[in-house]
């Protein structure tokens, strides 16, 4: 910015020039454009100049700082005039251009003057055309700008980079900016950090790593090493390494080898802002260069990543098989569970499904522990093992035979699945229809109306949500391809392994889908499934020898188990019987004081309550004579009933059967008669 001496309102001449660098200085086209506008103020008497330049910079973007230094002036009411070579540089966004001169200008009682479009604000009729040159400058630059963007495309689709930077790795070749060359320094920092991650170390703790480690950060590396490929960017410390730094180079395919290109576009030629784009915009070129990491390394890293390791919600507690266990019902990730032992107090892991965990949905909690799985896992790999180094052939055999018939079988079953969402979701569309014309003819009430619309479009999503996962798993399951000669590999580099590694895992499981259990107690079962990297789902018959050895362990385990019980019940006996020796002053058996004769004695148990058997006969006569008196007071015989009245009475000898005499006297009365007619009835007979 350039002034000359003045009291009055300055007349600002303004000049801008697009260039692709701005560093070198003014350009001879900013100096012919002062000299014109200079030429132009002198000769219409507008004096005490003052220069705004902008040589580098785009019309579209206004956040420039000649223009900015411009506006501030005239917000200041410094400024009386301004004078352009034309409009296009003032600008090419006719929005903007329209609110400074029709708006900001005339406000702040401005006079702007556009020499070549014939404009001056103190013209009215001058002005007519203004808008129009506004929105034919601004089409220029969209113009210009997606000529550019498709010539750089077109580069692009030839597999040519258009961009200066190159991944951290690798250098340029001299005079050849489309080749790549190793760096083997910067090139073993790279392999290190994936070596990391596929330890399973996530990119915040590589960071720290590298950090504790002094390695520079790519921009210090990139200035101290190769000054030619510093971008400029600034850094405080060269060895903090950030997170995001680790992500890029955790997602470059460029270190397998191919060149990758259109990871990013511009959409708005106003903002010059960069957006991602997606995985298949992207221009990929297979084998371009030297890749720095290995294809199974690259692979499983990207398995790692997609992986989410929580850490429980009552503490820091995580575990290895955080991320690879499934629900077999719903598809969700199972979260990691902590609890402490009763007996020792040592941390228990469990799992259950994140569903049932986050009551988002009704699918059941699909609960085991890590122990559990740990052992499936560690049993099902010595299996496997075993099979191979004994027939390996016959092994693959079977194995590529069970893959094709699981190939076969998955999509379908998806397809059934999706065809019956599909139906579903045509119902909804007809219920809605119905809904809607039932709302207009006025039998459906406005809430009722709004109430199972909203019912109705949400299951509608959801079934959208269903059918997209669906579709997303079909195309995934055809892309899976079995390996068997790598996973053979795996299977003896790890055949002399004691235990299930860390590094074991991660190279040879791929997830693990867990069923609802069955059954309660000893009787429950469930069912879990292992998929192995480049194998999938190994589900192989049991040999006659594996049956049998499978029954042994059964039989021994329950054996144990019954003698783990039958331990317990009597340590706990010897337990109650020290606390009952210790209560009872050294004795089994706390002493008792006998209820019939008052002597103290020790039981021989705690149902004892005599001290002898003479105490206890003695006992159980007094309390029967006891009972008799309660019931028969002085009288030395029970109650009888009369056989004649049916009165109760107190008989005064044991053969007596009537209450009274006169009850006696008719019985014997009818003895007599019945008697009679017995007699006379032989008489008769004979």
């Amino acid at each position: 910015m350039q002034r000359t001496a003045g009291k009055a309102k300055m007349t600002a001449l303004y000049e801008r020039l697009s260039r692709d660098d701005d560093l070198v200085g003014e350009s001879n086209s900013i100096t012919n454009q002062k000299k014109y506008l200079e030429d132009y103020a002198l000769r219409n008497g507008l004096g005490n100049i003052i220069h705004f330049t902008d040589d580098g910079y785009s019309g579209v973007n206004f956040n420039r700082p000649g223009f900015q230094s411009l506006i501030a002036e005239v917000e200041a009411g410094k400024i009386g005039t301004i004078i352009v070579k034309d409009l296009s540089r003032f600008g090419r966004n006719y929005l903007q251009v329209g609110f400074y001169t029709e708006v900001m200008f005339p406000q702040k009682n401005v006079r702007f003057i556009a020499i070549n479009n014939g404009i001056d604000s103190q013209n009215a009729s001058s002005n007519d055309f203004a808008p129009f040159l506004n929105i034919m400058n601004e089409w220029y630059a969209k113009d210009t700008s997606n000529k550019i963007r498709a010539i750089f495309d077109a580069r692009m689709k030839d597999g040519k980079r258009c961009s200066g930077s190159i991944p951290y790795g690798y250098n340029r070749v001299k005079d050849d900016k489309q080749s790549l060359v190793v760096d083997p320094e910067a090139a073993e920092v790279v392999r290190h950090i994936f070596q990391l991650a596929n330890e399973g170390k996530s990119p915040r703790a590589i960071a720290e790593i590298l950090s504790e480690e002094k390695v520079l950060i790519p921009s210090a590396y990139e200035k101290e090493n190769h000054p030619e490929q510093y971008n400029g960017q600034q850094f405080e410390d060269p060895y903090i390494w950030s997170v995001s730094t680790v992500r890029t180079i955790l997602s470059r395919q460029e270190y397998l080898g191919h060149t990758v290109l259109h990871k990013s576009t511009v959409k708005d030629f106003k903002n010059h802002k960069r957006q991602e784009t997606g995985a298949d915009e992207h221009y990929v070129f297979p084998n371009t260069h030297e890749p720095i990491i290995s294809q199974e390394l690259w692979d499983s890293v990207q398995k790692q990543r997609k992986r989410v390791q929580r850490a429980s919600a009552w503490g820091s507690h995580s575990h290895r098989l955080s991320g690879y266990l499934y629900c077999a019902d719903c598809g969700r990730r199972m979260t990691l569970q902590t609890h402490y032992s009763k007996t020792d107090g040592s941390v228990q892991y469990s799992f259950r499904c994140g569903g049932y965990s986050r009551m988002t949905d009704s699918c059941t909690a699909h609960g085991i522990s890590a122990g559990q799985v740990e052992a499936l896992i560690a049993a099902t790999i010595k299996r496997i093992t075993r099979r191979v180094l004994n027939d390996e052939q016959a092994f693959a055999e079977e194995i590529q035979s069970r893959w094709n018939a699981q190939q076969e079988a998955k999509p379908q079953q998806k397809k059934s699945d999706i065809k019956q969402l599909q139906k579903r979701y045509g119902e909804l569309s007809d219920l809605v229809r119905s809904l809607y014309e039932n709302y207009v003819s006025g039998i459906l009430p406005e809430r009722q109306y709004r109430q199972l619309m909203k019912q109705y479009d949400d299951e509608q999503a959801a079934i959208e949500v269903k059918i997209s996962e669906l579709e997303e798993r079909i195309s995934e399951e055809s892309k899976e391809q079995l390996q068997i000669d790598q996973f053979i590999g795996l299977v003896r580099k790890y055949q002399e392994s004691d235990e299930v590694s860390d590094a074991m895992f991660r190279e040879m499981i791929d997830k693990i889908i867990v069923h609802e259990a069955e059954g309660v107690g000893n009787a429950r079962t469930q069912q879990v499934d292992i998929y192995f990297n480049y194998a999938g789902q190994i589900d192989i018959a049991y040999t006659e020898e594996e049956l049998a050895q499978m029954k042994e362990q059964e039989e021994r385990a329950e054996a144990e188990r019954i003698a783990k019980e039958k331990a317990r019940s009597k340590a706990y006996r010897e337990k109650r019987k020290a606390q009952k020796i210790a209560e009872n002053g050294g004795e089994i058996v706390k002493k008792k004081v006998c209820p019939h004769c008052g002597k103290e004695y020790v039981p021989e148990s705690n149902r004892q309550i005599f001290c002898s058997k003479d105490c206890r006969k003695a006992a159980q006569q007094a309390e029967k004579q006891k009972r008799r008196e309660a019931e028969r007071g002085d009288h030395y015989y029970r109650q009888r009933t009369c056989a004649v009245c049916g009165e109760l009475y107190w008989p005064t000898h044991s053969q007596q059967k009537f209450c009274s005499e006169d009850c006696q006297r008719i019985n014997h009365n009818k003895v007599t008669l019945e008697f009679y007619h017995r007699r006379k009835e032989q008489e008769v007979s004979a």
